[in-house]
């Protein structure tokens, strides 16, 4: 009787730790979301742009993100819905565009605010949108997420401010980056321009620089692999069909057993943030998520 037991206990343990190691990023992030329908990191209250991030990963691993919810508790939908007339400047309306359109709601009426044109109204007329290079990328996105046209020149203006390096910054006067400049091909491919042109091949050879002999890439020259910047340039590489194979190992590699993921070999932080990010990549999918 004992001998029976003390299998049945191990079985029960070996089943414990399969079911550990077979955690999902997708479960991970559902962990995190609280009553109000926003997610949190461990020890933190809901915040608006981790949800918006958070759902864009969750729809990236084939979630349905606009309707889950904690027990008695409300949605994601809900909750970013309550925040839209809130959103005034560039970042915060096409983060709420994207998180929108990833949970399948329409960003031209969600929350009772019509998030297009809201953003139309922060282009320039020589295709800037909002402030800064970074928010011209990621209005683009939006605008591509909601079917909206495109400013005329956005990509025009994207396409200027390329780097003698390859790479694009945050904004104007500042040194490039992995992020930004994943993101600026992104948008450029959201606004149609080809793979061979050499703003596209430019910046895949700045990234490429940036790749390190453990196979994740970098922010900068002067930094080491981490696992947002890798799923980054995953994503810009995704755009054009090229493969990833030893960046996905090194996301694969950063994965823990709870289902989220490392910044950087043996370094947990913000790890809702962090696996939001990385769950495009290793789903094969890239911004904007649909």
């Amino acid at each position: 009787m004992i001998h029976r037991i003390l299998i049945v206990t191990a079985l029960v343990c070996s089943l414990a730790v399969a079911s550990a190691a077979a955690a999902g990023g997708g479960d991970y992030l559902a962990s995190r979301q609280k009553a109000s329908g926003g997610f949190a990191e461990p020890g933190g209250p809901a915040a608006v742009s981790l949800t918006e991030w958070s759902v864009m990963g969750l729809a990236a691993a084939g979630r349905h993100p606009a309707t889950m919810h904690r027990p008695g508790g409300h949605t994601p939908a809900h909750y970013l819905a309550g925040k839209a007339r809130g959103w005034k400047d560039a970042f915060t309306i096409e983060r709420g565009m994207l998180a929108a359109v990833a949970m399948g709601k329409n960003p031209r009426t969600f929350g009772g605010v019509d998030l297009v044109r809201r953003l139309r109204a922060k282009v320039a007329s020589n295709g800037r949108i909002g402030s800064f290079l970074s928010s011209t990328y990621w209005g683009v996105l939006a605008f591509r997420a909601a079917g909206a046209r495109l400013p005329n020149r956005s990509d025009d203006y994207i396409r200027a401010h390329q780097l003698s390096s390859g790479g694009f910054s945050y904004a104007t006067g500042a040194g490039p980056d992995s992020n930004d400049t994943a993101a600026a091909v992104m948008a450029l491919r959201a606004a149609s321009v080809p793979c061979g042109w050499k703003v596209i091949t430019r910046s895949y050879d700045y990234l490429h620089g940036l790749q390190r002999s453990d196979h994740g890439y970098a922010l900068t020259s002067s930094a080491g692999s981490d696992s947002q910047s890798t799923s980054w340039a995953v994503q810009a590489r995704i755009k054009c069909g090229l493969t990833n194979g030893g960046a996905l190992s090194y996301l694969a590699a950063r994965k823990r057993s709870n289902g989220s993921y490392n910044y950087r070999a043996g370094v947990t932080q913000t790890p809702a943030w962090v696996t939001s990010q990385v769950l495009p990549a290793v789903n094969g999918k890239a911004y904007p998520i649909r």
